[in-house]
């Protein structure tokens, strides 16, 4: 009896101790569940917060950013662009609005400037096709800014005042451009890219101008043959203003893609040369300065700091817009002997010197060689 009496006691603290554990394990799972739902509700908030800010931009940065657009580009293909440039930070998110909201959006291919700090609508209301009239522009390689202007005048984009406005007084975020740009008409001059564009006739001009300068910074920071320009000039300790000052010379003065290396190389020569070479003798920076090709000798000695043969060193700052090919060969330079180059007789070619005595011969034999013509 007494035996069994202390098996029932056993059994019933053993009953105790079980019923104790599932409380405490019923409190413990409580506390996880509401644990959980806290968490839950906090990363839903935090969510909602983050795709919320990039619906309607509410504390977005404010960045120019130029993206193309392809033919036919699926609303799928903008929102991956869109979130890989930086317009929007959640480019499926976008996806999920753009096709509830515009259903059949058709999107225009080509290049657009877009911000940030645009909120979906108006992203979406910018780069899809509408009724709006566009007109295409060609500016070509080695333009300035003076003559840019008069070409997006001749096509009714805007009047001269209001881009000249734009250009002395506009403020641009891009962090290519030198920091003190002055007020100068010509303080973009090398930045505004030429390419063919499509504008809208009702573009405003500051939107012109910063489609130019986005497709600028899309060719600086261009990887997919390999170093991008930016890359290029910071492996060699060029300033990209550097660069864009050598590549306006070489524009204008190489007579074609592969004497830009060979007129670059001289360039390189005598900056690398100084103190034998102050000057970089190009007649270019005095035909930007006097705004005529036709040179006398009053312009050649003139006093401006665009004449290279009476300043030394690089010029103020770029003498036109450089394309792609100018700006590569301003970044890698040929590598030879040569500080000096003419023209021959028609002008379809360079001849190279190393010293001033072949550079004189080189004249007198083109002379006479124009002479006889």
């Amino acid at each position: 009896m007494k035996l069994f009496g202390n098996q029932k006691n056993t059994k019933t603290e053993s009953q105790n101790t079980k019923r104790s554990k599932k409380k405490r394990s019923t409190r413990h799972n409580s506390l996880l569940y509401l644990l959980s739902i806290l968490l839950i509700s906090a990363v839903l908030a935090t969510t909602g917060i983050l795709l919320g800010n990039d619906l309607f931009a509410l504390a977005k940065e404010d960045r120019e950013i130029t993206i193309t657009i392809p033919e036919d580009a699926s609303v799928g293909q903008v929102s991956k662009l869109l979130d890989k440039s930086g317009v929007v930070n959640y480019g499926s998110f976008f996806r999920l609005f753009t096709s509830i909201i515009y259903r059949d959006v058709t999107f225009r291919p080509g290049m657009w400037t877009l911000n940030s700090n645009m909120d979906y609508r108006h992203i979406v209301n910018e780069i899809r096709l509408t009724d709006r009239s566009t007109q295409t522009v060609t500016i070509p390689e080695g333009y300035t800014i003076s003559q840019i202007i008069d070409t997006l005048v001749e096509n009714g984009l805007s009047s001269k005042d209001e881009l000249t406005s734009v250009l002395q007084d506009g403020e641009f975020n891009y962090d290519f451009l030198p920091d003190d740009l002055g007020n100068e008409t010509n303080r973009l001059e090398g930045y505004l890219f030429p390419d063919t564009y499509e504008f809208y006739l009702s573009d405003e001009a500051d939107t012109i101008i910063n489609k130019m300068l986005g497709n600028f910074q899309n060719k600086l920071n261009d990887d997919s043959e390999g170093d991008s320009l930016l890359e290029l000039c910071e492996a060699k300790g060029m300033s990209v203003s550097d660069m864009v000052n050598i590549a306006s010379m070489i524009e204008k003065e190489a007579v074609d893609p592969d004497d830009m290396y060979q007129v670059s190389g001289v360039i390189a020569n005598r900056l690398n040369h100084s103190s034998e070479y102050p000057y970089l003798n190009i007649d270019a920076t005095i035909q930007y300065a006097v705004g005529h090709l036709d040179l006398t000798d009053e312009d050649m000695k003139s006093d401006s700091p665009y004449n290279t043969y009476t300043s030394k060193g690089l010029p103020p700052g770029p003498i036109c817009n450089p394309g792609l090919d100018a700006m590569k060969a301003a970044v890698s330079p040929a590598e030879h002997d040569y500080y000096y180059y003419v023209a021959n007789a028609d002008g379809s070619a360079h001849i190279y010197a190393k010293t001033q005595e072949e550079q004189t011969a080189n004249i007198k034999k083109v002379q006479a060689e124009k002479n006889a013509k």
